[in-house]
């Protein structure tokens, strides 16, 4: 905005204004009235042009101010705050804001300011909208919903509108029942019934996680927490809720990452671990055999010393899926690193059922596989079984019983099973 246009602000009845009243480009100011110099203390309105409002805040109203001016241009009723005049106590003073849209800045605003010195002490309706937005500063992306004592709702932000999907006028004065799926909105009216009558509550002051649902009936992760206050006889409560939905992906990745392999998406030692001991414990219940089976590929290491390691990691991704397609939905196959893995049989009608497995995963990894550039590679698969509970009633037994028959496989030549029941009766 230029000088000539910021000069075209003033006028009679702005100066006649006994407000402050100031204009803003980029948070700047480019246009100040008589009475707003005054309230700032300053000689001249050249001494404030061309310096951020925020100069002249008080530092406990920073972080709101931070916030931007958008997120007061709905406050129609004025936000309360302190203005720092230079050389002079703080004033207390309610800012209206408007964005002058009609002005062809892209991000300008009007900003008026009254004095409430004398009687902010005596302001009901100020100390309550103070109260309000210091529970909600930081906050005003989230939905902010306030509900009377009957789960009605009293208002709500336009943050909320847009995460509930909801207009305001159909949502106020509802329960507010309404944002919520079936399984939590059974509970809420004898919730907050209990709370008001018993005081007994986790929720009020504190976070917790539950779920919200869209006006087109998607449910989605929130976390909300409320706060209680009073207005006159009247008890209201509000919450802040914020859609956690990236949050619950970002965290589920990560967890995913912790249990599984980064290439194959298999599950790693720490999740093969953890699903062993309770196929242990189930089988131990059931009384069917379970089978452990460690796969080790034959010829692995020459494709990644010969074609290098894009190809071998093709290889081993291929094997997943290979190894996943002879397997039943109930059963886990799991990668342990280079060219290991394992799978837990379970459920089985007889221990024998584990060659059945064994021999499909042999055939099925011996069909060449494409790594690009219209280059195959081949390999081969040794494999040891071992069977809970005649192999071992451990995890650690039946690991180093399926690994000593897997090598024996290998010192027999490769690309083959066998059961540690057999090589131990070979030993002997």
């Amino acid at each position: 905005m230029d000088q000539s246009n910021a000069q075209g602000f003033d006028s009679e009845l702005l100066r006649a204004l006994s407000n402050l009243v100031c204009v803003l480009e980029d948070s700047r100011v480019v246009y100040i009235n008589p009475a707003g110099v005054a309230m700032l203390g300053a000689d001249s309105a050249d001494v404030l042009t061309g310096h951020e409002l925020s100069e002249y805040i008080h530092a406990d109203y920073a972080d709101m101010i931070a916030l931007g001016l958008d997120a007061f241009v709905e406050e129609e009723a004025g936000v309360p705050l302190k203005l720092r005049p230079l050389n002079a106590m703080p004033i207390d003073v309610l800012m209206r804001v408007r964005r002058l849209e009609e002005s062809g800045c892209d991000n300008c605003f009007m900003v008026e300011c009254s004095d409430m010195s004398n009687y902010i002490s005596a302001s009901v309706e100020a100390r309550k909208r103070e109260q309000r937005l210091a529970n909600v500063l930081g906050t005003v992306r989230d939905a902010i919903i306030t509900i009377d004592q009957k789960g009605k709702v009293q208002s709500i932000n336009a943050a909320g509108e847009r995460m509930f999907g909801y207009p305001k006028n159909l949502i106020l004065g509802q329960n507010i029942k309404m944002l919520m799926p079936s399984h939590f909105a059974a509970h809420h009216d004898g919730y907050l019934d209990r709370y008001i009558k018993t005081g007994e509550s986790e929720l009020i002051d504190a976070s917790m996680e539950f779920e919200g649902q869209h006006a087109n009936g998607a449910v989605f992760p929130i976390e909300l927490s409320v706060t209680e206050m009073t207005e006159g006889s009247q008890r209201l409560f509000t919450g802040v809720i914020r859609n956690i939905t990236e949050r619950k992906k970002a965290l589920e990745k990560i967890q995913h990452l912790a249990h599984h392999d980064a290439l194959t998406g298999l599950p790693n030692r720490t999740l093969y671990i953890e699903r062993v001991g309770r196929a242990i414990h189930r089988s131990r219940r059931s009384g069917k055999p379970l089978a452990l089976m460690f796969v080790d590929l034959d010829k692995f290491k020459p494709i990644n010393d010969e074609l290098g390691h894009e190809a071998g990691d093709q290889v081993l991704k291929t094997v997943a899926e290979r190894m996943l397609a002879c397997m039943r939905q109930s059963d886990t196959v799991a990668r342990f690193g280079g060219d290991e893995f394992v799978a837990i049989l379970e459920n089985l009608d007889h221990a024998d059922s584990a060659s059945v497995v064994a021999k499909k995963v042999i055939k099925t990894l011996s069909d060449p596989i494409d790594v690009g550039d219209g280059i195959s590679a081949t390999v081969g698969a040794s494999i040891g079984i071992s069977v809970y509970p005649q192999d071992g009633g451990s995890m650690d037994e039946l690991a180093r019983a399926a690994d000593e028959a897997m090598y024996a496989v290998k010192e027999g030549g490769r690309n083959n099973y066998k059961f540690y029941k057999d090589v131990k009766k070979a030993g002997k």
